[in-house]
């Protein structure tokens, strides 16, 4: 399935130039950012990010060094430029979320929103197995060089789901005593341990069917 949050321009290449925006040259340059994209997102998903280089990058994308240099300083940029899309969608989900969990909820209510969001991950990660893949792969990593990027996505859906812990637990759904820390952290291994069996091609009931049940297993689990 070709991942459909890959078709995007780097931060650093003008949005109108050269060329008027929809033109030749506009689609031209679009279409070599997505061959890199593309090329580079298979290369680091079969030998991880850290062990490929810009030359098989531009090799297997059949695009001269110098346009790389073009429209990437380097590999850094170039993987956040993959993971960019995704990382805005995750954090627009994590927040409408959040903010549909400000006020007074019943359990049944909590329950409910988690459940919207899990299932709303489910779809969008579905939706990007490659970026996924990769992600499982190398947020675990040391944060350095071309691993940055993905890091940094790491440390924003960590830092979002402690949240989210502290507004279960602020809604007063009687959470255990347990640090929030601890909590979100195990919740968030155990989805990524679910994800890893999905990517790799384990048997497993549907997505909305799985992000259901963790849901509950989580909740049942830190409720007194």
């Amino acid at each position: 399935m070709k991942d459909k949050l890959t078709k995007h321009l780097p931060p650093n290449v003008p949005a109108e130039r050269p060329g008027p925006h929809g033109g030749k040259r506009d689609a031209n340059r679009r279409e070599k950012v997505q061959r890199l994209c593309d090329a580079s997102l298979e290369l680091f998903c079969d030998r991880g990010v850290a062990s490929v280089t810009i030359d098989e990058v531009v090799a297997k994308a059949n695009v001269s060094k110098g346009s790389f240099y073009r429209y990437f300083s380097g590999k850094e940029e170039l993987v956040e430029t993959i993971f960019a899309p995704l990382a805005k969608s995750l954090q627009e989900a994590f927040a409408n979320t959040k903010n549909a969990l400000e006020g007074p909820l019943s359990s049944e209510d909590l329950t409910r929103e988690y459940v919207r969001l899990a299932t709303a991950l489910a779809s969008l990660l579905v939706s990007n197995l490659s970026i996924l893949r990769l992600y499982l792969q190398e947020n675990r990593g040391p944060d350095a060089g071309s691993r940055r990027p993905i890091i940094r996505v790491a440390r924003d859906i960590e830092a979002i789901a402690i949240t989210l812990t502290k507004v279960a637990r602020d809604q007063g759904l009687l959470l255990r005593n347990y640090d929030l820390t601890v909590q979100a952290l195990t919740s968030l291994g155990a989805v990524e341990r679910l994800l890893f069996a999905y990517v790799r091609g384990d048997e497993l009931p549907s997505p909305a069917r799985v992000s259901a049940d963790l849901i509950g297993v989580i909740l049942d689990g830190m409720r007194a």
